[in-house]
């Protein structure tokens, strides 16, 4: 007999809605989620679900369904925000100066909604559902840690999956094909020159000209060296220079941001700042060094995986709108770690409430969520794990 996800979700709204202010009101920095590990560890151990500890502070839940077929994996960030909140919600963060201002605690939520309708009807599965509770996306490189810790292992996921929450109108999920979230890549650039007075700049060789020819010329990067097809943000975010108004520092400092989709593009881009700092600090006679902090991969969504799953969820939830199409994000996203291991999938959930005074962007002190959006999440998360595990990628492959 076929499972009605969405009525199920809606039958334990109320349980629901406790896992979520549970979760808001106790929030935890990166690296620090222990509390919200244990809280996830007690409820899936009353449940009788296979879990264990994960990346330190993380956790590793799965339901093997005893026959036959694929493995889908599905992944909640934990960590929260340095924010003190100021929504007024009567379940408002008791941390101070921490709060979910991400919409970790609504992915958390997601997945645990998830996993107790899956395990209650899990005579209905089949191959491996696996459900990754991961740490530290906002800061420390959780997912990589996931994946060194075994969460893509025995048995290694034919597709992973992830939701986050949207700043777009409540009752829509984005299943969009292509490029998601940008690579962001992290630079700064030292110019060393020669400090003294400011009265005898001829002696000295101050570093400032330069780093405003240096800032001219990088912000010409995407304009004159990209393609005007290919997307690219190159963006200089941080200076810093001197101490009193009379002295020439000897130092000047440059930092920024680069956000790419395109491996080449990101190549290019990384070429001409380097031969920017060099050539222009022989010009003005300075030292100039660069420097990268490298960011994670790209989040790109498999085409066949986003076909199948917008052409699913349109069929069997038609309570909420599927969207296909979606302006690619600038933002970066720890999860395309996971899609080096295999195909993956980053959908959005629209989580606006109906009173635009209250729509406020994802880090926002305000940001706060419709909390039927929750049950919408539950829903899709369980006919893709319910679909997947049957008929697996290969014949997803046969038809798109």
């Amino acid at each position: 007999m076929k499972v009605d996800f969405y009525q199920k979700a809606k039958e334990a709204e109320e349980e629901i809605k406790r896992y979520y202010t549970h979760l808001h009101k106790h929030p935890e920095l990166s690296g620090q989620e222990y509390q919200t590990q244990e809280w996830i560890l007690s409820q899936l151990k009353q449940w009788g679900v296979e879990c264990r500890t994960c990346a330190d502070t993380g956790v590793y839940a799965i339901i093997r369904s005893g026959k036959p077929g694929y493995t889908i994996a599905f992944r909640a960030d934990m960590d929260a925000l340095p924010i003190q909140e100021q929504t007024g919600l009567s379940w408002s963060s008791e941390e101070n100066g921490v709060m979910h201002a991400c919409g970790h605690d609504a992915h958390m939520t997601v997945l645990l909604g998830c996993i107790r309708i899956l395990h209650e009807n899990r005579e209905q599965l089949y191959g491996n559902i696996v459900f990754l509770f991961q740490p530290s996306e906002e800061h420390q490189g959780g997912a990589a840690r996931m994946i060194v810790d075994g969460a893509m292992k025995t048995p290694k996921p034919d597709l992973i999956v992830a939701f986050h929450v949207w700043p777009q109108r409540a009752g829509t999920i984005t299943c969009m094909s292509g490029p998601v979230m940008a690579q962001p890549d992290a630079f700064s650039i030292e110019l060393i020159g020669k400090g003294g007075h400011g009265a005898t700049p001829h002696i000295c060789r101050n570093p400032i000209p330069a780093m405003a020819a240096l800032i001219n010329a990088i912000g010409n990067i995407t304009a004159n060296d990209i393609s005007a097809q290919e997307t690219a943000v190159v963006n200089i975010c941080r200076i810093r220079c001197g101490e009193k108004y009379n002295i020439i520092a000897e130092k000047g400092y440059l930092e920024g941001t680069i956000r790419t989709y395109d491996t080449k593009v990101r190549e290019e881009i990384i070429r001409r700042l380097k031969k920017l700092t060099t050539s222009i600090a022989d010009a003005w006679e300075i030292e100039g060094s660069y420097y990268m902090d490298s960011g994670y991969p790209a989040t790109i969504n498999n085409k066949t995986a986003a076909c199948w799953a917008a052409e699913i969820l349109k069929k069997e939830i038609p309570e909420v709108e599927i969207l296909t199409e979606g302006e690619p994000s600038m933002l970066g996203e720890d999860f395309s770690c996971y899609g080096t291991v295999c195909p993956s999938l980053f959908l959005r959930l629209g989580c606006w409430k109906e009173d635009e005074k209250r729509h406020f962007p994802l880090h926002s002190s305000c940001f706060e969520i419709e909390e039927s959006i929750l049950l919408d999440g539950i829903a899709a998360f369980c006919i893709l794990a319910s679909a997947f595990s049957e008929k697996g990628f290969e014949r997803i492959n046969e038809k798109y």
